[in-house]
């Protein structure tokens, strides 16, 4: 989808009932003077609806339509984010119903919107001023529904731009809730007939959200005590839960018995017309565990508070639903707010490093917000432990997979109360005054963007102990991400396109500078970093390829348009040498490789083979053929190689390339010669001893390989190979979705995955 043209995503879901369905996709799918784009969410309707959309589509000359479908629910919220995920237009509409849709009054709209900077519209309609005056107007119906909002994603952050997965409808009047006091809006004329009845009360969870919404959102402690006394004040009505055909009855019996596989199948049923029931999802958490598929177990528990208990890894538990807050014992003068993410197996470096905060910080004004991002050890339960004793005020999020360090600590941020954020890997502890002492730097430099302290163990040559100056501060370009400090009201956040790790730190320093803000480090205090703890665990160093891509991403973000010259002077290593590799060696830029194919004539390619070269020329020449995928020339060198020592870097460069291209000859030939150098070239001979189904020597260095990075995507989606070549298709499935916790992005789990159909 090209975000160039695209003007407007239309997003549409199946919750909505069918005749506004065909109504809505009959009107849109026939506009033809403006680029538009269509994403229907198919979310497990059944047959009616599924073959009228389809036949709808077919039938529309559009091909700008996008059709998703889902095996099982996950729920409108959900499927409106995985809708705007795939959305490339400027603005967004996710309607429920357009009555007499008029296409010149919606041409006529967005070309004014253009001109404007504002972050939505709402059509026809007038924004309450207060958080009291919203939550009043929302239980009464007096909030438009999602139809009437128009949304501009160039203004929107990501960060905030998300649809409540909790809720069953009135998205668009919650998210417009959430961002109206830091963004500008308009009311704007509508280009279809807004009826009296547009808009529904907002009663049980839906109301509930709309609270926490408000309290979150409102940053005067007064305001936000009031927001709290009107939640206990409203009646509000709870759903109905009819248990009519004895499906948990017969469960609970089954277990009893020690039939957990026919439990969950009568479970699955009972939640599939009930998904909120909260008795059925612990009895599916039960009966999972009893079948070994531990990892849907902790999945579910992951969900079961604050959220609709579905069987989506993409599902996330945003703060509120989470929080066991007792007004008449929060703290009202919370000034810092540490956040900090934890995933995998790292229950032991959190316990470390919360013990030593416990001792170090100031417990009346300090809260605690910890991210866990899908953690599979007992990190859940170790967390809710921590909620009920009230540890450090602490705030749990919890996420459903993985969403990295950058947009854990986003999360963070946006649910924090202090003014002060100091954010931490769990593998750090800090030193009594660390928190003041940073804190001061902020005082005694009203500008400052950033505060860090030294580090015990880091890259950054201004963090490391060292000679002192006199003066308290160092001003530096960047810091290490495992502890640093600013201030909640800061502009800048993460940018979340870097995922799991690699250079995101780095970009979030540049934003800063340019900003004008200074950022320091201070010198009279050092925090102990066990450098690389949980990413070891992870095995990042296992997949270069990660950070390939972030360096070409925050290149191609930071850097001048490259140029790529070869010199016409030199031998031919030293034109390459000078040429430069590209940032992503495996995904080469295409100038870079259109420059080094019209480089490589008929001429130079036979000059090249008749050359007598120096090893290191050699070595120059092929790394250049082998990124620039020039195979032919390349295999006529390659054996030249052979009686070289190839640096370990070279090997795996052509390892994977090899691999890629399902060449595993080739690559065992360099794996030989790589030998014990590196545990990279352990993790490729598993993967082709897997590929090969070579069961016993991949069940080996499977085993070699997990006790040192047991957290490892890439080791847990290749166990789940096994297991499935070995016919235990329940196991695979364990550890295909244990992957896809871990790295979302390039191991989506199967078991929930849609189809594109259109």
């Amino acid at each position: 989808m090209d975000s160039n043209t695209c003007q407007l995503s239309i997003l549409l879901t199946t919750h909505i009932p069918l005749e506004r369905l065909e109504n809505l996709l009959s009107v849109t799918l026939n506009v033809m003077s403006l680029e538009i784009e269509i994403i229907i969410i198919d979310d497990a309707a059944g047959d009616e609806t599924k073959s009228s959309i389809q036949q709808l589509v077919r039938s529309s000359s559009n091909e700008r339509v996008f059709l998703f479908e889902h095996d099982a629910p996950i729920g409108r919220g959900q499927s409106l984010n995985e809708a705007l995920n795939q959305a490339s237009g400027t603005f967004i509409w996710a309607p429920v119903k357009a009555d007499r849709f008029n296409e010149k009054l919606l041409k006529d709209s967005l070309r004014r919107f253009y001109s404007s900077p504002a972050a939505f519209w709402v059509m026809d309609f007038d924004l309450p001023s207060s958080s009291e005056q919203w939550l009043e107007q929302v239980s009464e119906a007096g909030l438009p529904d999602d139809s009437c909002y128009i949304w501009n994603r160039k203004i929107l952050s990501s960060g905030l731009f998300f649809f409540n997965p909790f809720m069953t409808h009135l998205h668009g009047a919650e998210l417009a809730l959430r961002i109206h006091n830091k963004n500008a809006w308009h009311r704007t004329d509508p280009f279809f007939v807004i009826e009296d009845d547009q808009s529904i009360p907002a009663i049980g969870k839906n109301l509930e959200e709309f609270f926490h919404s408000a309290h979150r959102s409102e940053t005067d402690p007064n305001l936000r005590d009031q927001i709290l006394d009107l939640f206990k004040k409203i009646n509000t009505e709870q759903e109905k839960t009819d248990i009519d055909d004895g499906y948990l009855a017969q469960s609970h019996q089954l277990l009893a018995q020690g039939d957990a596989s026919r439990a969950l199948g009568l479970v699955n049923k009972y939640l599939r017309s009930h998904p909120d029931h909260h008795e059925a999802v612990r009895l599916k958490i039960t009966a999972l565990e009893k079948l070994r598929h531990h990892v849907e177990a902790a999945e579910l528990k992951h969900h079961l508070k604050g959220m609709d208990p579905i069987d989506s890894p993409q599902a996330e538990l945003f703060m509120g639903g989470d929080q066991k807050e007792d007004p008449s014992t929060t703290p009202k003068n919370i000034e810092t707010s540490i956040v900090i993410p934890t995933t995998g197996l790292g229950k032991p470096q959190l316990e470390s490093c919360l013990l030593s905060l416990e001792k170090h910080v100031d417990t009346s004004t300090t809260e605690l917000v910890v991210i866990d991002n899908a953690s599979f050890d007992d990190t859940f339960d170790y967390l809710e432990q921590l909620q009920e004793e009230g540890f450090l005020n602490i705030k749990v999020i919890t996420n459903g997979q993985n969403k990295g360090f950058g947009t854990s600590v986003n999360q963070g941020i946006e649910g924090a109360t202090g003014d002060y954020i100091l954010a931490m890997h769990t593998d750090v502890t800090i030193q009594p005054e660390t928190l003041s002492i940073l804190k001061e730097a902020f005082y005694q430099l009203p500008e400052l963007g950033m505060a860090a302290p030294g580090i015990s163990d880091t890259e950054y040559a201004a963090q490391l102990n060292g000679e002192k100056s006199d003066d308290p501060y160092i001003q530096t370009d960047k810091v290490d991400s495992c502890c640093f400090m600013i201030r909640k009201d800061l502009n800048a956040r993460f940018d979340e396109s870097y995922g799991l790790a690699f250079l995101e730190m780095d970009d979030f320093c540049l934003q800063i500078a340019e900003e004008g803000l200074p950022i320091v480090v201070a010198q009279h205090t050092t925090a102990d970093h066990q450098t690389g703890k949980i990413t070891g665990l992870m095995g990042l160093k296992l997949t270069p390829q990660i950070k390939w891509k972030n360096r070409a991403r925050f290149h191609d973000k930071w850097m001048k348009t490259e140029t790529f010259t070869i010199p016409g002077q030199g031998s031919y290593a030293d034109r390459f040498e000078k040429l430069g590799a590209p940032v992503d060696p495996a995904n080469p830029k295409p100038g870079w490789t259109e420059t080094v194919n019209k480089f490589l004539t008929d001429e130079v390619r036979t000059d090249i083979l008749r050359s007598d070269l120096s090893p290191n020329e050699l070595i120059t020449i092929v790394s250049t053929l082998l990124m620039a995928d020039e195979r032919e020339l390349l295999r006529n060198l390659e054996d030249r190689l052979d009686e070289i020592d190839l640096p370990q870097a070279v090997l795996v460069l052509f390892i994977y390339y090899y691999f890629d291209k399902n060449i595993y000859s080739r690559c065992k030939h360099y794996l030989k010669k790589a030998g014990d150098q590196h545990p990279i070239f352990d993790l490729y001979r598993l993967k082709i001893s897997v590929a090969d189904k070579e069961l016993d020597e991949a069940s080996k260095l499977l085993a070699k390989l997990m006790e040192n990075y047991p957290c490892s995507p890439d080791l847990l989606f290749l166990a789940g190979q096994l297991y499935r070549h070995s016919g235990d298709e329940d196991e695979a499935k364990s550890f295909f979705a244990m992957s896809s916790q871990i790295d979302p992005v390039r191991f989506s789990n199967e078991e929930t995955a849609f189809e594109i159909k259109f």
